[in-house]
């Protein structure tokens, strides 16, 4: 008769097997002793030969019984590896929160990172925290920053990505109101202090660009209203899509730029990913 046996029947026999009785059997599997002899004089009636032979100190296999211990101790082992790759999965399914800081015009890149990340590991979430406050990874605050200034501080990993480079920019609307701009006559939009003494800004107001009637304290408003056709404004390159550069003579010193962590947070297997694919959306933006 072809074997109707399952992995339950198999289970049973495996544990007389190895145990020696129903009794210790139905322990082994919590049934009892009772339901394991009827559910192998079942198996048994169904193969139409004897797999185990009851004596009083126990019980032994038969020969058709051993061969089909064999095949449980298989199948026993091919759960065993499944289980393995399973749980391997669930531990390579990254899961946890990243918290990043960095400069208003560093956030669409970010976004953009954030966005791939949690498509790719939705376990996790990514929080964007705007902001110029350098010293918030040091005291453990952010688990990544992005930088345009190296403080050298010895506890943190920093990754130059590349230059943020400037150009003065103004829209089309702004340039046929003032077709004949000059550093001196063209009405900037500033920044407050501090962002006024970075060096491009100090770069441009040497060079005559002075006439500011606008000072903002952000760089998405100063932006916005480049946009809007209300001055002209030092601006990264990569920000001023769609607006033209003018004054090319004036040279604007560049910045360095850097993705920083601290070596405590790459050790988490999240952090790590999301520093890696931030690194790289970061590099093509810079050199685009």
């Amino acid at each position: 008769m072809a074997l109707q046996a399952n992995w339950d029947d198999l289970r049973l026999l495996l544990a007389v097997s190895r145990r020696g009785s129903f009794l210790q059997a139905g322990q082994l599997l919590g049934v009892a002793a009772s339901t394991v002899a009827r559910r192998l004089t079942q198996l048994e009636a169904a193969l139409g030969e004897p797999l185990v032979e009851r004596g009083v100190e126990g019980c032994r296999l038969t020969s058709r019984g051993q061969s089909l211990v064999d095949v449980a101790l298989a199948a026993e082992a091919g759960l065993r590896r499944q289980n393995l790759i399973e749980k391997d999965g669930a531990q390579a399914a990254l899961s946890g929160t990243v918290l990043v800081s960095a400069g208003e015009g560093f956030s669409a890149s970010i976004l953009q990172a954030a966005e791939r990340f949690t498509r790719l590991h939705p376990g996790c979430t990514v929080e964007l925290q705007v902001t110029t406050d350098f010293h918030k990874i040091v005291r453990g605050v952010a688990d990544i920053a992005v930088r345009t200034a190296h403080l050298g501080e010895p506890s943190l990993i920093y990754r130059a990505l590349g230059t943020l480079d400037y150009g003065v920019f103004a829209d089309a609307a702004y340039l046929q109101r003032c077709p004949a701009l000059t550093p001196a006559t063209a009405a900037s939009i500033a920044l407050l202090p501090p962002l006024d003494l970075l060096p491009h800004m100090r770069a441009a107001k040497a060079a005559g660009l002075d006439h500011a009637l606008i000072r903002v304290s952000s760089f998405n408003v100063q932006l916005e209203s480049v946009r809007r056709g209300m001055g002209v404004a030092v601006l990264p390159r990569i920000l001023a899509e769609g607006l033209s550069e003018i004054f090319a003579e004036i040279e604007l010193p560049p910045m360095d730029v850097y993705l920083v962590t601290r070596p405590q947070a790459l050790k988490q297997a999240h952090i790590h990913a999301f520093f890696t694919l931030l690194e790289q959306v970061l590099r093509e933006a810079l050199a685009a």
